[in-house]
């Protein structure tokens, strides 16, 4: 493999001279720099990045704290990033936190060490006092003081929620969800304005009595015993909202399984799109969040903060995914 060395010699410079074409950092005239660019393509050369980024002090790795890599809609979302990114000449380093906190700090670490540039965080935890907002960091569905978070419309969704069940003849409702986040613990997460929306709604059109269960927080899959219970004690229930599309999918199997028809007997809407539960028979009714345009709106922010501007929190819409269970 060509060296830096090589290409000088080659092109009759000295080392600096090709050293500030490479990283497009001084003066060089133009035809040095053609004749330099030309000698660069004939033999191959191949800059050290490394070398690049501790230079730069960038590394073009952008960290991704997830707190659970199974959930398939962060799958979906971290492929979106990843190919948006990419665009842009940055890599996604992919860190599962396991929702444990030290591990997450370590993450942050990463960052003040310049090991990566920035981090896009998904948390659970209570770590606001541990988090400098100066750092380049942008929160996903996660409010932390000083920094600057993407979320879609999740009071919205809610909203949307609550009115098709309505409009659908439903009598009797029911959330069943993980957020009790905002009120019970000093976390604050949009994702609990889902909860709000479709109570608020429902309160506002006359619906006093709904069943509202919240499993613990951070889990992302409801316990199967925890869905047997709650059916059983609520057999009479006519529309449900889920967090999600696995916890509608989840209380789907536990319906059916009870003698409940979907959606003759009980309508279910879940959260995320159904895009990933289209081989359960049915596809999930379910409030759409667009992945693709979660990753332009981080995308947006990253740049933002790289070039000190006004990086706002921005709110993505959703959309109404129809399915069979409504």
């Amino acid at each position: 493999m060509a060296t830096i060395k090589e290409v000088a010699k080659k092109a009759g410079v000295g080392i600096a001279t090709v050293s500030r074409v490479v990283n497009k950092s001084g003066y060089v005239k133009e035809e040095t720099r053609k004749k330099i660019e030309e000698v660069i393509k004939e033999v191959g050369y191949k800059p050290n990045e490394i070398a690049r980024s501790m230079l730069r002090q960038k590394s073009h790795l952008v960290a991704f704290v997830l707190p659970n890599n199974t959930h398939l809609f962060f799958g979906e979302l971290l492929y979106e990033l990843e190919q948006i990114l990419f665009q842009d000449d940055y890599k996604v380093m992919v860190c599962n936190s396991s929702e444990d906190m030290k591990k997450e700090l370590e993450f942050i670490n990463m960052l003040k060490n310049n090991r990566v540039d920035s981090l896009v965080l998904l948390t659970n935890n209570d770590i606001e006092d541990q988090i400098d907002p100066k750092l380049p960091i942008v929160s996903f569905d996660r409010r932390l003081e000083g920094v600057p978070y993407v979320a879609s419309d999740n009071y919205g969704g809610g909203q949307m929620a609550a009115k098709l069940l309505l409009d659908a003849g439903c009598k009797k409702f029911m959330f069943v969800g993980d957020d009790a986040q905002g009120e019970s613990t000093p976390i604050k997460t949009e994702v609990s304005k889902r909860r709000i929306g479709f109570l608020e709604y429902l309160h506002q059109h006359g619906i006093e009595e709904v069943v509202n269960y919240e499993y613990h927080l951070g889990n992302y899959l409801i316990k199967p015993e925890v869905v047997s219970d709650l059916i059983k004690n609520n057999l009479d229930v006519e529309g449900i909202f889920a967090i999600s599309d696995a916890v509608a999918f989840a209380i789907i199997k536990e319906l059916e399984k009870r003698g409940k028809r979907v959606p003759e007997d009980v309508k279910v809407i879940g959260f995320d799109g159904g895009r990933s539960f289209l081989n359960s028979g049915k596809r999930i009714t379910s409030i759409g969040q667009s992945p693709k345009d979660i990753a332009k709106a981080l995308r947006n922010t990253i740049t933002n903060l790289y070039e000190k501007k006004e990086a706002s929190n921005q709110i993505v819409p959703i959309y109404y995914a129809k399915g069979d269970t409504l």
